[in-house]
């Protein structure tokens, strides 16, 4: 098989792919008229460099985090930026702290934007940079909500430690994946760069799916443990879900939390 008919069918596959419900291996076979063996050794070869992703509750594939984070200089990725701004800049003027918007970019979080505050002592500009999904508070919280058997093929490999604290043990960060389910959020403790501190909460499309996270942090010196670190935990989380809303997410609790978050953030604005 020649590359260009390599790539061609492979874009044949993601067209399949295309629809929001995904589809099964008998339904993209069906769809580009190719061999089965043929469609599921392309498969393989995709999901491999997160092209695509298999569904969790079906035996079936959809068009994976990767492919999507690639478009980040396409309309959707700008008006994500844009949507997010706003409810970033308020958060950052009510705390004082600086806040990022990250989107899962296969085994890396990726920051796409940042709002810096008016401290003389500020954390770097991370916008551009992907950290591995197990060090960072935005990575761990993608990598709780992926299927596990993704996961478990994560875990596989050797986790790089950065500091003292990066979870680099697969027991470990199994526990805090488990953690971060429950909680809603992820904290992180230096575990990337030994001086930031921070929380992170996720961003949902209308289809329920994580597509991007609101992160809060800061210098360690300056901020609480995560068991003094309500008022910041709730407000990170609240700020999320007002981003989801405005991409078309919907529950009961979501709703409920943004009319909470916006009031809080009044209150501390004054």
């Amino acid at each position: 098989m020649s590359e260009i008919q390599s790539v061609r069918r492979a874009f044949d596959i993601l067209a399949a792919l295309s629809c929001e419900e995904g589809a099964s291996l008998s339904e993209i076979v069906a769809r580009v008229a190719l061999p089965k063996s043929t469609v599921s050794r392309m498969l393989s070869t995709l999901e491999a460099v997160g092209a695509v992703e298999r569904q969790g509750d079906r035996d079936g594939f959809r068009i994976g985090q990767t492919l999507i984070s690639l478009v980040s200089n396409a309309p959707y990725a700008r008006s994500l930026v844009a949507v997010a701004r706003p409810f970033l800049q308020g958060l950052a003027e009510a705390t004082g702290e600086t806040l990022t918007l990250c989107v899962p970019d296969g085994d890396y979080a990726r920051y796409v934007d940042q709002i810096d505050t008016a401290r003389a002592l500020q954390v770097r500009n991370w916008v551009g940079q992907r950290l591995p999904l197990h060090a960072c508070s935005d990575g761990k919280l993608y990598l709780a909500h992926r299927d596990p058997a993704q996961v478990e093929r994560y875990l596989m490999r050797p986790l790089q430690r950065f500091t003292p604290t990066t979870l680099a043990s697969a027991a470990a960060l199994r526990r805090e994946l488990r953690a971060i389910r429950r909680k809603g959020y992820a904290w992180t403790n230096g575990e990337f760069d030994p001086d930031i501190v921070g929380v992170a909460a996720p961003i949902y499309d209308e289809a329920g799916h994580i597509v991007a996270s609101v992160c809060l942090f800061g210098p360690a010196f300056r901020w609480p443990s995560e068991q003094d670190a309500d008022h910041f935990i709730q407000l990170t989380k609240d700020t999320a879900g007002a981003i989801s809303a405005k991409l078309g997410y919907f529950s009961t609790k979501v709703a409920k939390k943004h009319d909470v978050g916006l009031n809080s953030l009044r209150v501390l604005r004054g």
